[in-house]
C-alpha cells in the first residue's frame, strides 16, 4: 500500500505544497496517495498528486482530501470526515462512501457518485453522475453535465449553463433552477418541493411524462410553482402534477402541456395542447438516455485509474 505521510516544514509552505498545520508546531503533516490504500485510518489531509492514481478502499481520512490536476481518486467504502477538492481534468469516483464536508470541483474531467452519502457538491465544469446517492447539502453544477438519478437531495439543486440538466426517480427537497443548458434537460418521475424553474435553455426540455428526450413512465410532482420562461427549446409539460402556480412566458415555441399534467394553481402566460400522436412519435425519434454515455465515460476512467494505481503499488515508490 503506496501511502506516504511526510512532516513538511514552513518553507514547504512558502513555495505552495498542499500542507495541514497542526495547532501550535510551526510544522505541516500530510498524506499522498499513490497506488492502493486499504483500510487504515490517515489522520491529516490526503493528497494524490498531480497526474497520479490513488485507490482506497474502507480507508477513513479525518483530513481533507485533494486531488490535484490530471490525477485520480477511486474510492469504496471509505469515509472522509471533511471536504474533498477535484482539480483540472482530475477525476473522483465514489461508490457507498461518505463525504461529510463539501465536495468542490473546478473544470474537473468528472466526478461519479455511487451509493455515496456527500454533503453538499459545488461543480464548475467537467460531469457530476450521481446514482442512488444522498447529498445533503446545496448541490450547483456550471459548465458541465449533470445527471441525477435514484438519488435524494435535501437542499436544492441547480444546472447553470450545463450541456443538460436531466434528474430521474430523484426527490429534491430544495429549490430547483435549470438555466441555460445547451442541450436542455429532463424531469423524470422525480419529485421537487421548493420552487422549480426552467429558463432560457436551448434544444429540448421534458418535464414528466414521455418526450422529445425518451420514455418517462413514473409520474413527476412540483410542489411549489414551476417557471418555464425565456427558452428557445421545444419544452413539453406531462404526466406531473403542479401542486403551485404555473408560469410560461417567452418560450419560443410555447410550453406544450399534455393531457396528464395538472396544474392546481394559476396558470400565468401562453402554453399548447399536445397532438394525440406526440408521444409516440416523441419517443420514436429520442435519443439514448444520456446516462449510457456518461456511465461509459466513467466506467473508462475509473478502469484507468485502477490499473494506473496497482502498478505504482508493485513499484518501490
Amino acid at each position: 500500500m503506496k501511502i506516504r505521510t511526510f512532516i513538511a516544514t514552513a518553507s514547504l509552505v512558502a513555495s505552495g505544497s498542499l500542507v495541514a498545520f497542526t495547532g501550535s508546531a510551526q510544522a505541516a503533516l500530510y498524506t499522498t496517495c499513490v497506488g492502493d490504500g486499504g483500510a487504515v485510518t490517515v489522520t491529516n489531509d490526503l493528497v494524490v498528486p498531480a497526474g497520479k492514481s490513488c485507490t482506497l478502499t474502507g480507508t477513513k481520512v479525518k483530513g481533507t482530501v485533494t486531488i490535484e490536476a490530471g490525477a485520480d481518486l477511486v474510492a469504496a467504502g471509505a469515509t472522509f470526515n471533511s471536504t474533498v477538492t477535484v482539480g483540472e481534468n482530475a477525476y473522483l469516483d465514489l461508490t457507498n462512501t461518505t463525504v461529510k464536508g463539501a465536495l468542490t470541483t473546478a473544470s474537473a474531467f468528472g466526478t461519479h457518485l455511487e451509493n455515496a452519502n456527500v454533503k453538499a457538491v459545488d461543480a464548475t465544469g467537467g460531469f457530476v453522475y450521481a446514482v442512488d446517492s444522498t447529498l445533503g447539502g446545496n448541490v450547483s453544477t456550471k459548465a458541465g453535465e449533470l445527471y441525477v438519478s435514484g438519488s435524494t437531495l435535501s437542499a436544492a439543486l441547480t444546472g447553470d449553463q450545463n450541456q443538460y440538466s436531466d434528474v430521474y426517480d430523484s426527490t429534491v427537497k430544495g429549490a430547483l433552477t435549470v438555466k441555460g443548458n445547451t442541450l436542455g434537460g429532463v424531469f423524470c418521475a422525480s419529485e421537487v418541493y421548493g420552487a422549480a424553474t426552467y429558463t432560457a435553455n436551448s434544444d429540448a426540455l421534458q418535464l414528466g411524462g414521455e418526450g422529445l428526450l425518451g420514455s418517462c413512465a413514473g409520474a413527476s410532482y412540483f410542489g411549489g410553482d414551476l417557471a418555464v420562461t425565456d427558452n428557445t427549446a421545444t419544452a413539453v409539460l406531462d404526466n406531473a402534477i403542479v401542486r403551485g402556480g404555473l408560469t410560461a412566458t417567452g418560450n419560443d415555441p410555447v410550453l406544450v402541456v399534455g393531457e396528464l399534467a395538472r396544474v392546481r394553481g394559476a396558470v400565468t402566460g401562453e402554453t399548447g395542447s399536445a397532438a394525440p400522436s406526440f408521444s409516440r412519435s416523441a419517443k420514436e425519434a429520442a435519443p439514448e438516455d444520456r446516462a449510457a454515455s456518461l456511465a461509459e465515460k466513467a466506467a473508462a476512467r475509473a478502469s484507468a485509474a485502477r490499473a494506473d494505481a496497482h502498478e505504482a503499488g508493485k513499484s518501490s515508490l
